[in-house]
Order: structure tokens, then sequence, then C-alpha cells
């Protein structure tokens, strides 16, 4: 195994602790925006992920997997802020 395999394998492994400690807070966040947040975060790390299968197989496609995971996530972003200020509006009542 190259030197940049070794270091791809070893990236992975930092990430599939992360997930796991963004999972954790997925689960146990006290409130909707930290959940929100983990899943945000979890998108992240799924990018990080496919890039660096992408870096450790030289397939092209994983990078456009990546892509599409960026694009979905910052769409849920959008409609995540959305949301907040819906709900802000209605519980500070009509102006």
């Amino acid at each position: 195994m190259s030197f940049l395999g070794l270091c791809l394998t070893l990236a992975m492994v930092l990430i599939a602790g992360a997930i796991l400690a963004v999972a954790w807070r997925l689960l146990a966040g006290p409130s909707s925006a930290d959940r929100v947040i983990a899943t945000d975060m979890l998108g992240l790390l799924a990018i990080a992920l496919a890039a660096l299968v992408a870096g450790l197989t030289g397939q092209q496609a994983f990078l456009d997997v990546a892509l599409g995971i960026a694009v979905f996530g910052f769409l849920a972003a959008i409609a995540f802020a959305c949301l907040l200020e819906r709900t802000s509006a209605t519980q500070e009542g009509p102006r």
C-alpha cells in the first residue's frame, strides 16, 4: 500500500469516528436545532467520505456523488432556515 493509500485509509477511520460522534449528537441532542446541525454535519462528513473513496479507488463518479450530497445539504439548510423564520414569526404574533 502506498503512502497516499495509507493516509486516505487513516482519514476514513477518523471520519468514521466523527460520524459516530455526530450520530450520538443527532440522537441525544437537547433541541431540534442541535439535531438539524448534526444532520448537516453528517452531510458534510458524507461529502468528505465520498471524496476520500474517490481518491482511494480512482473512480471519479464518487465526486459526482459528493456534489449531489452537497447540493441536497444546501437545500436542506435553506429549508430549515425558512422553517425557523416561519416558526419565530408565529411565536412573536402578528405585526
